[in-house]
């Protein structure tokens, strides 16, 4: 039941009234909002978690075929000599940074995906960029970039990463929904379900950078010096 903010008189859920009826002070607008954001905060439906399970996978298949997208797109030969010698550098600073970097860089982009509106844009992007990193490795290698990318899928860090940014991109469409709904208020009300899951994509992110470290520590690099 939603209280007047002038008074503290308490308003019945069912009152049209734009004014309190105690002090009169206008209440319509704020106190159906908060007790409609009340109302699916505090019993949210079976219907709901449905849905935004759903949400999550279908941002997960979007991200995997963004990433394929960006891996069949056409490289041009100066631009795929560039693209894999950057690689090649970058390999080069894993192998001496280690952890940190991976962890880092992959933690920032996810941090970027949380942001409403602008998290899938962001997401997409990325996924897309490093799909074009995988046909440049293709094209200079002379194997099919779709087959770098399926070989990928094979370890478990490109998993926690596209499960990560699945997560990351999945709340910035929540956040975005309740900003459109609920202005500033329910984004407010949303932020400590958000911090959790920024909180277990860097746990996610991080046992992936172990992984991938290991992993470029044991295997011979893919590009010949």
């Amino acid at each position: 039941m939603p209280y007047c903010t002038r008074c503290g008189a308490k308003i019945p859920e069912d009152e049209e009234a734009r004014f309190c009826p105690n002090c009169g002070a206008p209440i319509f607008l704020k106190t159906r909002m908060d007790a409609a954001y009340r109302k699916e905060e505090i019993k949210p439906s079976r219907a709901a978690g449905k849905m935004h399970t759903l949400l999550i996978l279908t941002v997960l298949f979007l991200n995997i075929l963004v990433t394929s997208a960006g891996a069949l797109s056409k490289v041009e030969d100066p631009q795929a000599q560039l693209i894999a010698r950057d690689f090649k550098e970058m390999e080069k600073m894993l192998r001496t940074v280690g952890v940190q970097l991976i962890f880092g860089n992959n933690m920032m982009y996810c941090l970027v995906m949380f942001i409403p509106f602008l998290g899938p844009i962001s997401g997409f992007y990325v996924l897309y960029s490093t799909g074009r990193v995988l046909a440049a490795l293709g094209y200079v290698l002379g194997l099919d970039p779709l087959l770098l990318f399926s070989s990928l899928l094979i370890y478990p860090h490109s998993w926690l990463e596209f499960i990560s940014y699945s997560l990351a991109i999945s709340e910035s469409i929540r956040l975005s929904i309740y900003v459109l709904k609920y202005r500033l208020k329910g984004l407010k009300a949303e932020l400590p379900r958000t911090a959790k899951y920024i909180s277990l994509c860097a746990a996610l992110l991080l046992t992936g950078a172990l992984i991938e470290i290991a992993l470029i520590t044991l295997i011979p690099s893919l590009i010949p010096s």
